[in-house]
C-alpha cells in the first residue's frame, strides 16, 4: 500500500510572528545588484590585501575594482574585476560551494586571437607568473595543445559584437 504524505497547511494570519518571519526572510534573502557589486568589491579587496599585501595590495586600490552581480541563469556568483593595463585583468570571485576565494589573472595570448587565464595561488605564484609575462610583453605564450584561443575568447575592437 502506498500512502502519500500530505504536507500540513501553513496558514499564518497577517499579524502573526510567522508572517513577520516570512517577510523578514524575503527581505534578507534577496540581495540587490548594487549590494552584490559592493560585496564583490569588498571581498576582492579583502582577499588581495590579506594574501597579496606586498604586490597587488600595493598596486591595485579600491577604485580599480568593479563589482558585477550574480548571473544565476548561467551559474555565476557575484565577482569583481580590475583592469591592470596592457590588456591584463584580475578577476575575483568566491567559489560558492567551498566559500573559497578565487583570484584569476587574465592576459592576452601571444597568438593575438584570445586571452589565457590562470588562477593565482598566493604571492609567490603571482610573482612567478609576472616574471614569465614580462619576458613576453605581458602575453601568455600560445600553446598548440590547448583549445584554440580564437574559438574561446576573441579579441576585438570595442563595440564589435561579432562572436
Amino acid at each position: 500500500m502506498t500512502e502519500t504524505l500530505t504536507p500540513p497547511a501553513v496558514a499564518a494570519s497577517a499579524d502573526s510572528p510567522l508572517a513577520l518571519l516570512f517577510d523578514i526572510a524575503l527581505e534578507i534573502g534577496v540581495q540587490g545588484e548594487d549590494e552584490q557589486r559592493e560585496d564583490a568589491v569588498t571581498a576582492a579587496l579583502d582577499h588581495v590585501w590579506n594574501v597579496y599585501p606586498d604586490t597587488l595590495g600595493k598596486a591595485v586600490d579600491a577604485d580599480d575594482w568593479s563589482g558585477l552581480p550574480a548571473r544565476a541563469e548561467v551559474g555565476l556568483e557575484p565577482c569583481a574585476v580590475a583592469y591592470l593595463d596592457g590588456g591584463l585583468w584580475l578577476h575575483h570571485t568566491v567559489d560558492g560551494d567551498q566559500e573559497h576565494d578565487v583570484l584569476t589573472l587574465i592576459a592576452p595570448c601571444t597568438c593575438t586571437n584570445g586571452y589565457v587565464d590562470t588562477a593565482l595561488d598566493g604571492e609567490r605564484d603571482l610573482l612567478q607568473v609576472l616574471t614569465e609575462l614580462r619576458a613576453t610583453g605581458g602575453r601568455f605564450p600560445h600553446h598548440n595543445e590547448r583549445p584554440d584561443c580564437h574559438s574561446q575568447h576573441r579579441l576585438r575592437a570595442w563595440g564589435d559584437t561579432r562572436p
